[in-house]
C-alpha cells in the first residue's frame, strides 16, 4: 500500500509504502533457512511505514503453496 503525507507544520511532503514483514520460518540452525535454494519465511503480524526512497531493491514473495502460511523468496527473476 503506498500513501503520500503531507506535515502541515513544515511543508514538507513524504511518499510512504506501509510494509508487512516476513521472517525466517526456522531459527534454530542455519541450514534450514532456505528450503529449495530460496529464503523459507512465514508473515509476522508486524507493520510499519517506510520512506519509498528508502526502498532499496524489491523482492517477489510466492506462497507456498501445499502449506499453509509459509512463503518463499523468488530469487531466480531478479
Amino acid at each position: 500500500m503506498l500513501c503520500h503525507l503531507e506535515m502541515s507544520y513544515c511543508n514538507d511532503f513524504f511518499d510512504l509504502a506501509l510494509i508487512q514483514w516476513y521472517d525466517f520460518k526456522v531459527q534454530t540452525t542455519q541450514d534450514k533457512l532456505y528450503k529449495y535454494g530460496c529464503p523459507w519465511l512465514v508473515l509476522l503480524e508486524s507493520f510499519d511505514f517506510v520512506l519509498i526512497d528508502s526502498i532499496s531493491h524489491i523482492v517477489h514473495i510466492v506462497p507456498r503453496f501445499d502449506k499453509e502460511g509459509e512463503y518463499f523468496v523468488n530469487s531466480y527473476i531478479f
